[in-house]
Formats: C-alpha cells, sequence, structure tokens
C-alpha cells in the first residue's frame, strides 16, 4: 500500500511541475492532482525539498528504465529517442515538465542535495548517451560530453525563451553532427 501511495505521489508530482512550474508548486497543488489529501504527503516526506529529491530518484529510475526499453533498436532509432526524451519533443506535456525540470535544476547552484541527486543524473544520462554512440561508432567520453551538453543547451535555451519548434531543428543538427563525427 505505502509503495502504491508513493507512486501515485510521484505521479502527481510529475503532473502538478508540468501545470505550475517548480517556483510554484506547493505540496498543497501536488496534493490537488490525486485523491488524497496532503497529509499523505507529509506521512511519507519531510517537505516540499524531500518530496523533490525523492521525486528526482524517481525520474532517474524512470530514465534508466526508458534506456533499458530501448536497446533492442537500432543505433540511429536509439539516438532519435534519446534525442525526443532529452529535448522533451515527445508530447506537449513533456514540453512542460522541461520548462519545470530547467527550475528544478536551477535549485542544484544552491542547494548541496539538489546538486548531488543532478550529479547522479547526469553521470547517468552520460553513460547511456556513450552507449548509444558507441553503436554508431563513436567512442569517445569527450565527444559524448559534448552531445550531451549541446542537448542540455539547446533544451534550457529553447525552453527559456519558448521556442518549441526550435528544439526540432536543434535535434536534426545533433543527429547531422553526430553522423558527421561517425564517419
Amino acid at each position: 500500500m505505502a509503495e502504491d501511495s508513493k507512486q501515485k505521489i510521484m505521479d502527481a508530482t510529475y503532473c502538478a511541475l508540468c501545470e505550475h512550474g517548480y517556483a510554484d508548486l506547493s505540496i498543497q497543488k501536488i496534493a490537488d492532482e490525486f485523491d488524497k489529501g496532503k497529509s499523505l504527503i507529509y506521512y511519507h516526506y519531510d517537505d516540499k525539498e524531500d518530496l523533490m529529491l525523492s521525486f528526482l530518484d524517481y525520474m532517474q529510475n524512470h530514465m534508466e528504465s526508458t534506456h533499458e526499453e530501448i536497446m533492442d533498436l537500432s543505433p540511429e532509432e536509439r539516438l532519435d529517442a534519446f534525442l525526443d526524451k532529452a529535448l522533451g519533443l515527445e508530447e506537449k506535456e513533456r514540453w512542460e515538465f522541461q520548462k519545470a525540470f530547467l527550475e528544478l535544476r536551477a535549485q542544484a547552484a544552491h542547494n548541496e542535495k539538489f546538486k548531488e541527486k543532478f550529479g547522479q543524473m547526469d553521470r547517468q544520462i552520460l553513460e547511456n548517451l556513450e552507449e548509444i554512440l558507441s553503436g554508431i561508432g563513436i567512442e569517445n567520453r569527450d565527444i559524448s560530453e559534448i552531445v550531451l551538453s549541446s542537448v542540455e543547451g539547446a533544451a534550457s535555451r529553447k525552453v527559456s525563451i519558448g521556442d518549441r519548434e526550435g528544439l526540432q531543428e536543434m535535434k536534426g543538427t545533433i543527429k547531422d553532427t553526430v553522423e558527421n563525427l561517425s564517419n
């Protein structure tokens, strides 16, 4: 029962982040997204920070399971799926989440616990990208770092100015660059 409640809280947190962003997020707004009261959230989490740290763990686990799901695809299809996820191109909801995630990431500059979580996530994303690029014939960690920085920079830039269509262009540019590097 507790795990089911925690899953529902994570789902509600995702929805509330998409709707309100991080800056306007509150425990009450998360509680409004599911059929339980905020007392259940406080039963599992001490405060908003504790909940957000757990949410980052949840996102990291989700990211890893998503990576495992695409392993049967061709290397090019895996890169395509990775870019869609990382750039938030899959669906409108994902775009809204990208905006909230950018706000959440900004907290790491002043919060050691967030910095540690984002460091773990970044290392995992980099390992996943290295694995994808290796399948394309690029086995250079520095190239993986540059590609990841390009993806994250493009997402941050385009999200901050509301240019979702520009992300599609950036995806094409990043794919072209990776293809040129693999030749």
